[in-house]
C-alpha cells in the first residue's frame, strides 16, 4: 500500500512540473489577402485564400524556417509564409453572427456578418468581445460565436 501511494505521489509530482510541449500557439493573417499553399514553397498551388485578421493555429515550421503550417477553425490546413503572420488577436464568425452596439442581446444589431468573417479582437466585457473589421467598422458578439485568440502566446 505505501508503496502505491509512493508511486502516485511520485507520478502526480512529475505530472505537475512538466511543462507542456504541445500548447498551441496562434497567429492571424497579416494582409488583406494571404495565399494559403498545398505545400511550403512559392511553386507549390494556392490551395486557398485567408482574409485580413483571420486567425490561426500554428502547427509546424518549414525546415527552412521560411513558411508555417496552418489550421483555421473548420480545420482547413495548409502553408503561408511567415511575413503573412502577425501576433495581432483575430476572431473568426464560427456561424453567422449579429454584429452589436454594445455589449449584450439588448443593444442594436449594427450588421450580420457571415461564418468566417475575421476580426482583429479589441476588448472583453463579460462574454461579449468588441472586434472591428479591415474596414474599421466595430462592434460587439458573443464570445461562443468566435473563434480566434485574444493574447499571443510565444
Amino acid at each position: 500500500m505505501r508503496r502505491t501511494i509512493f508511486v502516485i505521489i511520485l507520478l502526480s509530482v512529475a505530472f505537475l512540473t512538466t511543462p507542456i510541449l504541445n500548447a498551441a500557439k496562434y497567429a492571424s493573417i497579416s494582409v488583406k489577402r494571404g495565399n494559403v499553399r498545398t505545400c511550403p514553397s512559392m511553386d507549390c498551388k494556392i490551395k486557398f485564400y485567408m482574409w485580413k485578421y483571420t486567425p490561426v493555429e500554428m502547427l509546424s515550421v518549414s525546415d527552412d524556417k521560411q513558411w508555417v503550417e496552418v489550421k483555421e477553425f473548420e480545420g482547413y490546413r495548409g502553408w503561408v509564409h511567415k511575413t503573412l503572420l502577425t501576433e495581432t488577436p483575430g476572431m473568426s464568425a464560427k456561424e453567422d453572427a449579429n454584429v452589436r452596439s454594445g455589449a449584450g442581446d439588448k443593444n442594436d444589431s449594427l450588421w450580420i456578418v457571415k461564418k468566417g468573417y475575421s476580426f482583429k479582437y479589441l476588448e472583453r466585457q463579460g462574454n461579449w468581445y468588441k472586434v472591428t473589421d479591415d474596414a474599421g467598422t466595430s462592434g460587439w458578439i458573443y464570445n461562443r460565436l468566435l473563434w480566434g485568440f485574444t493574447k499571443y502566446i510565444k
